[in-house]
């Protein structure tokens, strides 16, 4: 009887156990905090923005143990409803806005949820419970545009940009001006492809420009601007070519997309018709925000504006060639190539790394929109 008794009286311990570990689990066992990006039209893959935006919270999961979810929008009209999907689940610690076309559906959905915070790259959002990162381009593009001017031999430059709006007209208005920077009087074309993610549309701009016999070309439309890489390869691919081409990469390191080994940047190797990469660290705006709500200290009280510019390495140029940020290494910094993709003389670095020096400094100011007509 007594070891019946003593049975019983261990079933019910294990029973009220049990019962207290469901009912107290979340307690003692919290899930992970959780971060949700919306990434730009187009998605992974554009070797670029979204692919920078995604690698941040790639470094936000390994260095703070924050689990993130992302949605790839097709359309802009599909952001509200993933922002108002990832709002409403009340289970993310911040949600991430990761392109500027999105500020519409944030303003609204933030109004709606002055609980939550968010963050929106790429453009400005007024609002308590929002974080603002904005670059200042035009930074970045005048050094790529300083070399492209020192490399031409055409003296013609093109840009392809991915919309005729004011965010691009910074890396345009950057870019021709740091062409004429170096090489006064650069003939310059400007074209927009009026999409992000039509590959179609940024080869047939390219082509149009190298039957134009402009040499250099910078690309600034996403997954589009992919399009005039293919371009570019493909022309100096035909036994007819008799000019060096080049382009210029954008966002992301992307001078290893010039290479031979354009499918795999663990293999590139020079050669590499990519002359430089404008670098704009989304990934690290990106890091930011995640970190800042880890830390507590991301004011989602008042809302706040972050600027990265050349100052504060929010922007760069790539050198001799730098592994895409899906390869960072375990310190989440950027890898050289070594051997160089690409040798430039050491007189065209040192003179764009002194004009970098100079807008720094604030002894040489770069226009930041379109000052020509």
């Amino acid at each position: 009887m007594e070891q019946r008794t003593t049975a019983v009286v261990i079933i019910i311990i294990l029973i009220i156990g049990m019962g207290a570990v469901i009912f107290l689990g979340p307690m003692l066992f919290p899930a992970p905090a959780k971060v949700a990006i919306i990434l730009g039209t187009g998605g992974r893959g554009d070797l670029s923005f979204n692919d920078g935006t995604y690698a941040g919270a790639v470094r936000a999961r390994a260095e703070l143990g924050w689990n993130f979810d992302y949605a790839e929008p097709d359309q802009i009209s599909e952001f509200e409803g993933y922002l108002r999907d990832y709002a409403a689940a009340g289970t993310y610690e911040i949600i991430i806005c990761g392109s500027f076309d999105q500020s519409d559906a944030l303003t609204a959905v933030a109004a709606d949820y002055p609980n939550q915070t968010f963050a929106i790259i790429d453009n400005v959002v007024v609002a308590p419970n929002v974080r603002s990162c904005v670059f200042q381009e035009h930074q970045g593009s005048a050094l790529v545009g300083a070399l492209a001017g020192l490399m031409t031999q055409t003296d013609k430059v093109g840009f392809i940009g991915g919309e005729d709006m004011w965010l691009i007209h910074r890396f345009a208005a950057g870019y021709v001006w740091g062409a004429n920077y170096t090489n006064p009087g650069v003939n310059f074309t400007v074209q927009y492809t009026n999409s992000w993610i039509d590959t179609a549309v940024g080869q047939n701009l390219a082509d149009a420009m190298h039957a134009s016999d402009v040499d250099i070309i910078y690309a600034a439309a996403g997954r589009s601007g992919l399009g005039a890489w293919t371009a570019t390869r493909n022309k100096i691919s035909a036994a007819t070519n008799t000019t060096n081409l080049w382009m210029i990469g954008v966002d992301s390191p992307q001078m290893w997309f010039g290479t031979s080994s354009y499918d795999d940047p663990t293999a590139a190797a020079a050669p590499t018709f990519a002359l430089t990469s404008m670098l704009k660290r989304v990934d690290v705006a990106c890091f930011d925000a995640i970190k800042d709500t880890h830390d507590g200290t991301l004011n989602s009280t008042t809302g706040t504006i972050e600027t990265y510019n050349l100052s504060n390495n929010g922007l760069g140029w790539e050198i001799n060639g730098l592994q895409p940020f899906s390869n960072l290494t375990e310190t989440y910094t950027l890898v050289e190539y070594d051997p160089p993709l690409l040798e430039l003389p050491q007189s065209w670095i040192t003179q764009i790394n002194n004009l970098k020096a100079a807008i720094i400094a604030g002894t040489v100011t770069v226009p930041d929109t379109i000052y020509w007509t």
